[in-house]
């Protein structure tokens, strides 16, 4: 799907005032039980767990998905999260690899496991993922009181973005994260659970699988009042609130209310300590009148400087 498929897409370190301030507090001494000294980071937004919790230092490889914060961006590259390479990781002298669980990668992981590379699989794809990879991250490099912190404020973030919509009617929306064919947001995925959070209901709700293909007929049939189609990730691409392809059925809502929303995936795609900047942003696009309008920025690609700030 197009705007997932695998570009070096360069995501940053989306730095909430939350995610700052956890950022700036003193990591603990190293000790025996600090925790791995020489990782690798495959998972989408691991890096940007591990640099709050203090150990983005001990990084030495990433993978084909990042690379994120702008302060790795010169570490060797050791393969996809699909396809690690083995030799690359052993020469290092990896000591952990952060990746996501796939069956693809299952003989390499194994190969690692022989190897004496430690490999944890981390679900950073789903809200909840998010929440449990944060403790499962603090549990490994003893940073428990750091990590349970981090969650903590995150969610009273999301609560408060949940509470300026409570009692306001819930529009429909479409996330889009690929096109001909459309593959959108369905049940289980943290997109899902944002639109929730900002006051819509997900058009896709029903479908089988967190992302999955929709028809254009039922598309059309559900009438979406907001559209958000984060398909394309290529540079000059459209951005903005704009019909696009989507002004041909100038009957639907979105359309006809001029709520259809082109933005780079960056901004939504990928979770984690993002959740409740995503959760803005998504109140932005889908009750504007409640949370203000986007700024124009929110439809760029992330871009941050090597010290992980926004530019």
């Amino acid at each position: 799907m197009k705007g997932l498929r695998a570009k070096k897409v360069v995501f940053g370190v989306a730095w909430l005032v939350l995610a700052s301030a956890c950022s700036k507090t003193p990591p603990p001494p190293p000790d025996a039980d600090d925790g791995p000294r020489r990782v690798a980071v495959m998972a989408p937004a691991t890096a940007e767990i591990l640099d709050v919790l203090g150990v983005l230092d001990r990084v030495v490889g990433i993978g084909q998905f990042g690379p994120w914060p702008a302060s790795i961006a010169e570490l060797p590259e050791v393969g996809g999260y699909d396809s690690p390479n083995v030799e690359r990781l052993v020469i290092l002298g990896t000591d952990v690899v952060f990746t996501v669980k796939s069956e693809a990668a299952a003989p390499a992981h194994r190969r690692l496991n022989k190897l004496r590379v430690r490999v944890v699989e981390l679900d950073t794809s789903t809200y909840e993922g998010v929440f449990n990879s944060i403790k499962l991250l603090g549990d490994i490099f003893n940073r428990g009181k750091m990590a349970e912190k981090l969650a903590a404020r995150m969610r009273v973030e999301l609560q408060d973005v949940e509470r300026r919509v409570y009692g306001v009617p819930r529009r429909r929306v479409l996330f889009v994260i690929g096109r001909d064919p459309e593959f959108v947001a369905g049940p289980g995925s943290h997109l899902d659970r944002l639109i929730e959070i900002a006051g819509g209901v997900n058009i896709g709700q029903d479908l089988t699988a967190p992302y999955q293909q929709m028809s254009k007929e039922s598309i059309l049939e559900r009438q979406p009042e907001a559209i958000i189609d984060t398909s394309d990730n290529r540079a000059n691409s459209l951005r903005g609130r704009q019909p696009g392809a989507w002004g041909v059925w100038d009957f639907l809502p979105a359309v006809k209310n001029n709520r259809v929303y082109w933005i780079d995936p960056s901004q939504l795609v990928i979770p984690g300590i993002r959740l409740p900047h995503m959760a803005q942003l998504m109140g932005k696009l889908i009750h504007p009148e409640i949370f203000g309008e986007p700024d124009p920025s929110d439809y760029l690609a992330l871009e941050y400087d090597r010290d992980g700030a926004p530019n």
